[in-house]
């Protein structure tokens, strides 16, 4: 028994020897072979650096020096060549540690300091980057200032018409927008300020506030026109058909037409979807003293439209057809409707 105690302490001891020994010549031969990385063609470096971003490696480069060189490089290639910087910063919690590196492991690769930005920056061009670079950039933008509308009573138009005086002028104005990009790409810009650099010339409207003539029969002047366009390019088009024959309940400007088929097909033919009797109800109405062209004439019985000058163009009747006659022709004006016109805000 008692040999048995002493053999087990004489093992004991000779292999605390060995691991003294083994850890000796550890610790020898890493002194002796020092574990290191390499750049690209071979050249040796013994103690590299680690970028890291928020605890995941990015790159391994020579040193300290060259890790913020990258970064800096890096932040740089993202501000804008217009516009004053506000800020800029990297999203991410960056670190810059040595590299721990071990004997008998595949020597890690060291970048060059423009592999190393080459590399971030593809890298913050896919859908995963490694770092989110922001920056804040005012940027000056040069606007137009609208012109007013202002308006001057004249009782050379008639109450509720309008007529442009003069057109104005813009102005220009400078518009500061803060400008916020992530990686290249514009996320988000806010006005942040803005300075008048030249005064809007304000536009003159008449406003008329001449009474009315009696000169129609129905003296309603409320409605509204159908549509901002020349009355002239209507009458101009109903020309086209003069001396074509007049047909009761007919639509066809070239076949036969009666007075109401004759103002329904030229509106029609411009886009106006009016109806095929009534026209009496729609528009606005006005004075023969201030009717245009275009404008659609009403008497009992019978519609024209207004030509200028004291003249309208019509289906009259199964022996004049479609003809052009005085406006008083067919007999007493009942009201005087204005479909469309040149609006004049």
């Amino acid at each position: 028994m008692l040999d048995n105690i002493r053999e087990y302490k004489k093992m004991y001891i000779a292999l605390c020897i060995a691991l003294a020994f083994a850890v000796a010549g550890a610790i020898v031969f890493n002194l002796i072979v020092k574990p290191y990385a390499v750049y690209a063609d071979g050249t040796k470096v013994a103690d590299p650096c680690i970028v890291s971003a928020d605890g995941e490696e990015l790159f391994i480069v020579e040193n300290e020096e060259i890790a913020g060189d990258v970064i800096r490089s890096v932040m740089e290639s993202y501000v804008a060549e217009d516009g004053d910087l506000d800020s800029l910063q990297i999203e991410e919690q960056l670190k810059i540690e040595d590299k721990t590196l071990f004997v008998g492991v595949k020597p890690p690769r060291v970048l060059t300091e423009e592999e190393a930005v080459e590399k971030v920056l593809q890298s913050n061009a896919t859908d995963n980057p490694m770092m989110h670079v922001t920056t804040k950039t005012d940027v000056d933008v040069t606007k137009k200032v609208e012109p007013e509308t202002v308006y001057e009573e004249t009782d050379n138009l008639f109450a509720g018409n309008k007529e442009l005086k003069s057109e104005g002028e813009a102005g220009k104005k400078i518009v500061t927008n803060e400008v916020t990009i992530v990686n290249g790409e514009e996320t988000d810009s806010k006005p942040v300020a803005e300075k008048v650099t030249e005064n809007p010339v304000d536009r003159v409207v008449y406003l008329g506030t001449k009474a009315r003539p009696a000169d129609t029969a129905w003296r309603d002047y409320s409605g509204s026109i159908l549509g901002e366009d020349n009355g002239q390019n209507m009458v101009n088009y109903g020309l086209h058909f003069v001396g074509n024959p007049y047909r009761y309940g007919g639509t066809s400007l070239t076949n036969g037409t009666d007075c109401s088929g004759f103002i329904y097909s030229v509106y029609r033919h411009f886009g106006y979807n009016v109806p095929r009797l009534g026209f009496y109800k729609m528009g606005k109405g006005v004075c023969l003293a201030e009717a245009k062209p275009g404008d659609v004439v009403y008497y009992p019985g019978h519609y024209a439209m207004y030509m200028g000058d004291g003249k309208i163009v019509h289906a009259y009747n199964s022996r004049a057809g479609i003809c052009v006659s005085s406006v008083y022709a067919p007999g007493r004006i009942l009201t005087i409707r204005r479909f469309v016109d040149q609006t004049v805000e």
